[in-house]
């Protein structure tokens, strides 16, 4: 596993806010694309369209998607080579349990945005600190918005 670094000039953007992600998340997936973030956001929403059906771009960027079961916290930067996504579930409230909706993930977003490695993309996960894919935590490190 591979932990992410930040520049001084990533402090208070998106970048920060997708670092502390990786950082307070125990399961994200990561997407690295050829193309500029919109290209890589508009891949994701196709791959996983139920991220697109009740959603929310918030100021700093960062997209929030709303499931019947869960939430999708995720955002895309672009780096010299592309782009680069991550993405995390969260409970629709504190005391929901896990269980009650990781199905529901797995076969609604999981799944279909695992299908993008291959083609094009390449897609990893992480959490708690760490990715598991090195060219993604190198990218990272030259992230910009």
């Amino acid at each position: 596993m591979f932990s992410l670094t930040i520049g001084a000039h990533a402090h208070g953007t998106r970048i920060e806010s997708l670092y502390r992600m990786v950082d307070t998340s125990g399961l994200v997936i990561t997407v690295q694309g050829p193309g500029d973030p919109a290209g890589t956001a508009g891949a994701v929403f196709a791959a996983a369209p139920r991220l697109s059906d009740d959603h929310e771009v918030r100021e700093n960027g960062m997209i929030v998607s709303t499931l019947a079961q869960f939430r999708v916290l995720w955002g895309v930067v672009g780096h010299p080579g592309g782009s680069l996504a991550i993405l995390t579930p969260f409970s629709l409230y504190e005391t929901q349990d896990r269980r009650d909706w990781i199905s529901h993930f797995i076969r609604d977003v999981l799944d279909p945005v695992k299908a993008l490695d291959g083609r094009g993309f390449r897609v990893g996960g992480g959490g708690n600190g760490t990715v598991s894919d090195s060219a993604f935590a190198s990218a990272f490190a030259h992230a910009y918005v």
